[in-house]
Parts: structure tokens; sequence; C-alpha cells
């Protein structure tokens, strides 16, 4: 019988998965009496994993400004910081110019994925897209700037405004050396 509590006489047998998580745990009784009985790990286990989840994602939202959305979506119901509520921003520069460019197709979920989550990871993978991108189109780039924004709304009048989550610096060290 999975998830019950296995009476104190009664020994897992290892053939039917009823390994004991915890070896002992001790239940008093009125009595007095300590009664020795056994968890079943498929009882245990959704749970731990639940809970494991519902930490990292409340540490990483906290830490590291993951939406609370995402991860485990624990926060979902207690904000309204969702995808649709944080955008970034991406500006080039090289010896010759110095501009804001527009997020590309090709690097939306990219960009998404910055937004969502704008540690160095997600941030620099969205910076060497960018200077891809721009390496294709010839034009030089010896820096990407990435900004990080989150829209916020005032408790009492509900007025929006904008906040910089994050502003993350790529340097491009040297140019490709040419094909042949």
């Amino acid at each position: 019988m999975p998830g019950a509590l296995m009476a104190p006489s009664q020994t897992a047998d290892p053939r039917s998965g009823q390994w004991e998580v915890a070896r002992v745990l001790r239940r008093f009784r009125a009595r007095g009496r300590a009664e020795v009985t056994r968890i079943n790990w498929r009882a245990v286990l959704p749970v731990a994993l639940l809970a494991a989840v519902a930490c990292i994602q409340v540490t990483l939202s906290r830490t590291a400004n993951l939406s609370p959305w995402k991860g485990g979506g624990f926060g979902m119901f207690s904000t309204t910081d969702d995808v649709g509520r944080r955008h970034v921003r991406v500006f080039v520069t090289a010896p010759e110019r110095s501009e804001e460019i527009g997020i590309p197709p090709s690097l939306e979920d990219a960009a998404t994925r910055a937004a969502v989550l704008p540690g160095d990871v997600m941030l620099s993978r969205l910076a060497r897209g960018v200077v891809a991108r721009e390496r294709r189109y010839q034009r030089a780039v010896a820096t990407v700037r990435i900004e990080a924004w989150r829209i916020e709304y005032a408790p009492d009048t509900l007025a929006a405004t904008t906040h910089l989550i994050r502003e993350f610096v790529y340097r491009v060290d040297s140019p490709p050396a040419p094909r042949r």
C-alpha cells in the first residue's frame, strides 16, 4: 500500500520499493511508549521536491531579480512583475558609433530570458548574439550595454513607473580573424 505508514513489525521489502527515508520516527502515545514507524519514500519525495523548488524560486526572486512568475511561479498571484512588464534595452558603442538598437526577431527569445532572469549568463548570451549580428552586417562594435527594466505600480494610485533592475556591460576583446 504506497504512501501508508508501516507497522513496527513490518520491514521494507526491496522489491516493493518501500525503502525508508527516515530511519526512525518516534511517536509518543498517551501511554508514554515510543512507537517506531517507517515512511515510504514515494510519499515524501514529491513533497520534498516541491519544497525545494519553492525555496529556490523565492531565493532567486529575492537575490537575482528572477520574475516571481518564473522558476516555479510561487509568487505569481502576489505581484504583477511578469514577462510582459519587463524589457531590455541594448546599446552598442564603437569608435565611430554609439546607439541604442532594437531587438531583432532572431534575439527576442534571448532578450526575454535576460529580462526574466537578468543574471550574467543570460545577459552575456544576449550580448554575444548582438555582437555576432552586428558583425554579420559588418558594423563595428566595441561594447554592448544592456539594461533590464521592470514596470512597477504605486500601491495607492496605481501609477506605472519603470525601474532599472540591472545594467550589464559586455566588452568585445578583438575583431574576428578575416575569413579566407
